[in-house]
């Protein structure tokens, strides 16, 4: 596998004109993306431990994609550079080099894709499934989902349940990875359902919804993205979707 060095052009963190925070997406296949000589050892150590070698092909993408867009953002600092810890309860953030702003980021992956996302200080998450993905949709939904969200994938006709369903499990998991809990929050306790003009909102018992902003996009037949961010009471954040690794 080879990644191509990172762009020297720096990528604009927020917006010239209002100052809101940007909101950076980058994707990769495995198949073509990714360069072992950028990861630490830990990571080497790690990608060396998958029995298959599909899995350690997209985890170095994964982990090369990261780096690479955190590089994209602040140039300065070379892919390999970058040094990561994890919080309490294991969501990764930077460690180093300190930059201004802080970068905060979330990585996803799937079978034929890696997905990463990098904006300034915000609190943000990103997922990506596949939608041949083998799952019994109604079944899941009644164990993992809200009951909004379980009676939308319900009234769904028979063959487009899957696709409404996995609209809500990528948006629940980015929410989840942006709050830093991931299934530590009770999966009934916050419904992520689109509105009257399609826009997803946020409904929580221990959260205000109206902090929270959604996006959600295929970006080919096999796959869908969703990304959470806590953009607080400022103005919406922009997304930017780049059409391939950075």
């Amino acid at each position: 596998m080879s990644g191509g060095p990172p762009s020297p052009s720096r990528v604009p963190l927020h917006d010239a004109v209002t100052g809101a925070p940007l909101a950076h997406v980058w994707a990769a296949p495995p198949d073509t993306y990714g360069d072992a000589a950028v990861l630490s050892a830990r990571e080497l150590r790690r990608s060396a431990a998958f029995h298959r070698e599909t899995d350690r092909r997209l985890y170095v993408t994964a982990r090369t994609l990261l780096r690479t867009a955190l590089s994209r953002c602040v140039p300065e600092v070379a892919p390999a550079g970058w040094r990561f810890t994890t919080g309490s309860h294991g969501r990764p953030e930077t460690a180093g080099p300190a930059v201004v702003p802080r970068l905060r980021f979330s990585v996803a992956h799937a079978p034929g894709l890696a997905v990463c996302l990098v904006c300034p200080e915000l609190d943000c998450g990103v997922d990506v499934e596949v939608t041949d993905r083998s799952v019994d949709p109604l079944r899941v939904a009644r164990t993992m989902f809200h009951p909004r969200e379980t009676a939308r994938v319900r009234a769904a006709p028979p063959d487009g349940r899957l696709g409404v369903f996995l609209r809500h499990w990528t948006l629940k998991e980015a929410y989840g990875k942006a709050r830093g809990l991931g299934f530590l929050l009770p999966p009934d306790s916050y419904a992520v359902v689109p509105d009257a003009s399609g826009t997803p909102r946020l409904t929580a018992a221990d959260d205000d919804g109206l902090l929270w902003q959604f996006a959600q996009w295929s970006p080919g037949a096999r796959h869908v993205v969703a990304v959470a961010l806590r953009r607080g009471h400022g103005p919406d954040v922009t997304v930017v979707r780049h059409a391939g690794p950075p």
